[in-house]
């Protein structure tokens, strides 16, 4: 891994954290406050937002190594790399979520992995465009 994949997933990671406030903390709100019990304690009241930050940035650098690694160099073969790895990983950790703990239903983990999708996409595009725009 190179200085470029690093900004460039940083790049990336900035846009997952912008799509993530989007769909979760505005669009999707309520569906998830609705569908997902409440346990005394298990919402922290305020967020820690620089770890949700730093765990977007860490997606976006780890989409960048793929997209570098698989030498995709456009912004369309991003989106569909970034919305199928998001959806794969978010769905296969809500299931086994599922599995153990009293606190999603299998439709939330679809739909929770549907929201996934987008935001890999949405990373995806701008790290394959990227890598497009610079590669020499």
């Amino acid at each position: 891994m190179n200085i470029k994949t690093l900004l460039i997933g940083l790049a990336g990671g900035i846009v997952v954290f912008l799509t993530g406030f989007l769909i979760y903390g505005i669009l999707m709100m309520e569906y998830f406050s609705s569908n997902i019990p409440s346990y005394p304690g298990l919402m922290k009241d305020p967020m820690e937002i620089w770890a949700i930050a730093v765990g977007n940035i860490i997606w976006g650098i780890t989409m960048s190594y793929i997209i570098q690694i698989t030498g995709i160099k456009s912004g369309v073969k991003g989106a569909l790399t970034g919305a199928l790895i998001f959806f794969l990983f978010s769905l296969g950790m809500n299931i086994v979520s599922y599995s153990q703990y009293n606190l999603y239903n299998l439709p939330v983990s679809l739909i929770d992995a549907i929201c996934m999708a987008i935001l890999g996409a949405s990373s995806g595009a701008l790290i394959g465009w990227l890598y497009e725009r610079t590669s020499s």
